[in-house]
């Protein structure tokens, strides 16, 4: 069965599963009460093949997907309403590359080549690193055989505007060792007509609905992981091809965009007595070519590749004292950025980054109910500039730059009774700023050498109710209640300055606070309903008078997406429907807050028949209102659309 992306209009399968325990209702119950952050697991037999991990992460309370609209676009999670580049993305433990990008294209994940997803909203584990404000994805492979037994799942299914996709999971154990292999492929031809003003607001005669064109995709995956409870190590392997629609009033019919990325890593663990290390290396390569023939993305024409590569390794100690625990971590990192005009217009920009970064953290038990989690990372970083050939300082000699950024962090947690936790943390949290934002590129961006990283406290508090329990016939309860307050400070951003070209400038503080409300129940074993609300406040706080006070470009202020599901077996075969709504508020795409974009309500449906063999078969509907809506950049989404899959386990 299918429920929709709250953001990019994509089905997601969601398969229920029937006549397990009462008490097994919430699978990640442990988790909910006993973690000190606010922690969500995604799993990826509540989505579909199709869906991407940003299009997951928009079911979920304080998450917001911003993307530029359709299948396979660009897509960035904004958690709690933190800038995209506050949430620190996370592969097996390895931190993706940001060097020249300030965040991680979210929507190149499947989440079907992941075991779970971990969603970390403000406070994180000291392991993760220096998490931003809006705290961190970590995306984790599962090894061995499925969560109910199977060693093979393959799915298979087609859809509207050209949508496709095919992908087969295997895992076993083989003795003590335990393995994990996936290969996928999704597209889509995009083509879905949109509503079309031709740039004449005014003028109501050449409005129509139009094709959306060049919105094509194709993406492949490969992950092969291999490992046990002392080892494990693997390799991700992704490629993506794109097309560049760009905006509705300057389209772009022959950009494109192809993108390689390889993850590999390998971590050991040993244990010395009741002393616990962990010793992870990892390499990153991503490599990207742009071509723009037509010069139609505003810039000429270019042909562009950019490569970076990233290496590192780290350690962890961790040892216990009776109730309680002391963490110790190092990490060396190391990123090359290449910039190259495949053209040999001009030469190549090349920029360099090394960091190293220290933690400390404790683990403190105050009797059997309160655990109280200090924590501090300070990370030191020198980034050799690329020679600057714009602005003022162009071709002139910059020294390396050097950061060094604490990130000290307080997390409590009070377990009440068995069923119930109040948790609460408080944090600083910085992000350095890029290669580009720093030193430029080729004229679209002038570098500000002279930037100061974006830094700011986070704090939240609420309550975690889940009962081991049915409750009459009520089980599988699940409810999460909490407040929360972030204030970036030097918060970056890109102002234009003349023609295309813009410059990166700390434009002052901004802060967000709001409420998160999550609620899950089943009744009488067959419906389910979900729901996870978000109630955000968000200002700029800046010098000038015409922005200071107004929201927060693309950030509305309500959000909320609930599902209902039913689920029987009929003549031993298991069947379920669903019903979804993904709604929010107006927001606007500017700072003056003058272009507004309407709130909308999405609503999707679908069915979901198991055949035989270990067969099942899916039909859903996704926006059947086929309302004319925009994502929060304001790039077009897709209207009524349907979707047909086939799965198979074994």
């Amino acid at each position: 069965m299918f429920a929709r992306s709250a953001a990019a209009d994509e089905p997601i399968e969601v398969i229920v599963i029937e006549d397990r325990a009462p008490d097994d209702k919430a699978r990640d119950r442990e988790r909910a009460l006993g973690d000190a952050p606010f922690v969500t697991i995604l799993h990826p037999d509540e989505h579909a093949a199709t869906a991407s991990v940003a299009d997951a992460l928009a079911t979920s309370a304080g998450v917001q997907t911003k993307s530029l609209g359709g299948f396979g676009a660009y897509q960035a999670v904004s958690v709690r309403g933190a800038s995209t580049g506050h949430t620190v993305v996370l592969v097996d433990g390895v931190p993706l590359a940001r060097l020249a990008a300030v965040t991680t294209d979210l929507g190149r994940f499947a989440i079907d080549s992941f075991g779970e997803v971990e969603l970390y909203r403000g406070s994180v584990p000291v392991e993760l690193g220096g998490a931003g404000v809006g705290g961190a994805v970590n995306l984790v492979t599962r090894l061995g055989r499925g969560e109910h037994g199977e060693r093979v799942h393959a799915t298979m299914g087609v859809g509207s505007f050209g949508a496709r996709h095919a992908r087969v999971h295997y895992g076993d154990d083989h003795g003590r060792v335990l393995s994990s292999t996936t290969l996928g492929y999704r597209g889509a031809t995009g083509d879905y007509t949109y509503f079309s003003d031709n740039s004449t607001p005014l003028n109501k005669d050449d409005d129509a609905y139009v094709p959306r064109e060049n919105n094509h995709f194709d993406q492949l995956d490969l992950a092969s992981r291999i490992g046990n409870a002392t080892a494990v190590g693997g390799v991700r392997v992704a490629w993506k091809r794109n097309g560049l629609p760009g905006s509705t009033s300057q389209p772009a019919v022959d950009a494109n965009l192809s993108t390689i990325d390889v993850v590999a890593d390998g971590r050991f663990d040993a244990k010395l007595g009741r002393t616990t290390a962990r010793q992870l290396g990892y390499v990153l390569v991503e490599r990207q070519l742009l071509r723009d023939p037509m010069g139609e993305l505003g810039l000429g024409p270019q042909h562009r590749g950019y490569l970076t590569i990233s290496g590192g390794a780290s350690t962890t100690w961790s040892r216990g004292f009776g109730a309680h625990r002391a963490i110790a971590g190092l990490e060396l990192r190391g990123d090359r950025f290449r910039d190259a005009d495949r053209d040999d217009a001009r030469a190549a920009l090349v920029g360099t980054r090394g960091a190293g970064a220290a933690s400390l953290a404790a683990e403190l038990a105050l009797g059997d109910a309160i655990a109280v989690t200090p924590a501090l990372r300070v990370d030191l970083a020198r980034t050799a500039p690329t020679p600057m050939t714009e602005g003022p300082d162009a071709f002139a000699d910059q020294p390396p730059r050097w950061d060094t950024v604490p990130s000290p962090r307080l997390g409590v947690r009070a377990r009440i009774v068995d069923d119930v936790a109040i948790k609460g943390s408080a944090g600083w949290y910085v992000r350095l700023p890029t290669l580009v934002e720093l030193f430029g590129n080729r004229g679209s961006i002038v570098g500000s050498p002279e930037l100061r990283p974006e830094r700011g406290p986070s704090a939240d508090l609420g309550v975690v109710w889940a009962p081991a329990k049915a409750i009459g016939s009520i089980d599988r309860i699940l409810v999460q209640s909490a407040l929360f307050a972030t204030r970036p400070r030097d918060t970056i951003a890109l102002i234009t300055t003349a023609g295309f070209a813009a410059r990166a400038e700390n434009i002052g503080a901004t802060q967000s606070y709001g409420a998160e409300l999550v609620a899950s129940a089943r009744l009488a074993r067959t419906l389910s309903i979900s729901a996870a609300y978000t109630r955000l406040v968000s200002e700029q706080l800046v010098s000038d008078p015409n922005l200071d006070g107004k929201t927060l470009p693309r950030t509305p202020g309500h959000f909320l997406y609930a599902r209902a599901d039913v689920a029987r077996r009929i003549a031993t075969r298991l069947a379920s429907a669903w019903l979804d709504v993904a709604a929010q508020s107006e927001s606007f795409l500017d700072q003056a807050n003058f272009q507004r974009l309407d709130g909308r309500a999405l609503i999707g449906a679908g069915v979901r028949a198991e055949i035989a063999g270990g067969v099942a078969a899916s039909l859903a509907a996704a926006n059947v209102t086929n309302l004319r809506a925009a994502d929060l950049y304001g790039y077009p989404m897709p209207g009524r659309s349907f979707f047909l899959s086939l799965d198979w386990s074994y």
